[in-house]
């Protein structure tokens, strides 16, 4: 059993500012930060975390961003030989600025990310993987190339569609669990408004093309969703008072959840822990940094059951 993640690595600067700012506004940073993330890299740890055995394909720049992110991967006990690192590139790096509420803004340099490809991961590919997690931060047609290839066929397939591209559309049919926040669903689905009950979700089955296929939709505080072709419900969130930074929230979910598929763990207890996960991980500062390990989430839930 094993999680192959397959995505994008950045070194993280995070800056706190005291109000949202507007396009042609300046403002005073309170506070400053550098951490390892992109959504690959955070995923894979919030996997690792949560008990799995977890390999991380992609590419790093050949410079000091690249050796922290192998580094902390390492630390994690993430096994990085799928991760190459690309001669005169630059690795991934993304400023994230964080408003008092914890809300986030990020811009993100793809720098060395553009450059992974399938045959990174296919060339240290573990056949005992039972779930491949992407994200699209990489390039589409590698993304597609590793989804269709033979050795990926027998394993769980979970894209997180995160950021919203519109050729993001082609690996729908290719993937068996398809993860999306409200305004990615929106805008993907073409909706005019972001999703606020489980009826506006029902309209994920037009993107349903097989059986056991499945979209998942985060709801931020209100917890999250699962749609079938013949079943569909909501998962509630957990209300955590004391938000500090939301950035990594979704990529503490999409991570556990593929951990939980990996330890075929049912999807309703499944899609609970990723609830409680990503309520823990508001909690901490910076994306990878904030993500719980299993025993923080089963104590976190074991004092909400009493």
């Amino acid at each position: 059993m094993s999680v192959t993640v397959f995505g994008s690595l950045n070194l993280d600067v995070a800056l706190r500012v005291p109000s949202r700012a507007t396009w042609g506004q300046t403002v005073l940073v309170d506070d400053a930060a550098q951490a390892v993330g992109g959504k690959g890299l955070n995923q894979a740890v919030a996997a690792a975390r949560f008990g799995s055995k977890t390999r991380m394909a992609g590419a790093i720049g050949e410079d000091e961003a690249g050796a922290l992110l192998r580094s902390a991967l390492e630390d994690e006990g993430v096994d990085t030989r799928g991760l190459a690192t690309i001669s005169g590139a630059t690795s991934g790096r993304a400023t994230i600025l964080i408003e008092p509420g914890g809300d986030n803004f990020i811009a993100v340099e793809t720098g060395a990310n553009r450059l992974a490809t399938s045959e990174m991961a296919l060339a240290v590919w573990d056949p005992g993987t039972r779930v491949l997690l992407m994200q699209l931060e990489t390039d589409i047609d590698a993304m597609a190339a590793l989804l269709s290839h033979e050795a990926s066929a027998p394993v769980r397939k979970i894209v997180n569609f995160a950021p919203a591209l519109p050729e993001g559309r082609r690996l729908f049919d290719l993937t068996d669990m398809l993860i999306f926040n409200q305004s990615e669903f929106a805008e993907y689905l073409q909706l005019d408004r972001e999703p606020e009950g489980l009826e506006d979700l029902l309209v994920a089955r037009r993107i349903l093309s097989r059986p056991k296929q499945a979209v998942v939709v985060t709801l931020g505080a209100s917890g999250s969703a699962a749609v079938w072709a013949d079943e569909a419900m909501v998962f509630p969130g957990f209300r955590i008072d004391d938000v500090v930074d939301t950035s990594g929230a979704g990529d503490c979910f999409c991570g556990v959840v593929a951990s939980c598929v990996d330890q075929a763990i049912d999807p309703k207890s499944a899609l609970r822990l990723a609830n409680a996960a990503a309520a823990l991980s508001v909690t901490g500062r910076g994306a990878a940094p904030s993500i719980p390990a299993r025993p923080a989430v089963d104590a976190f839930l074991a004092s909400i059951t009493g």
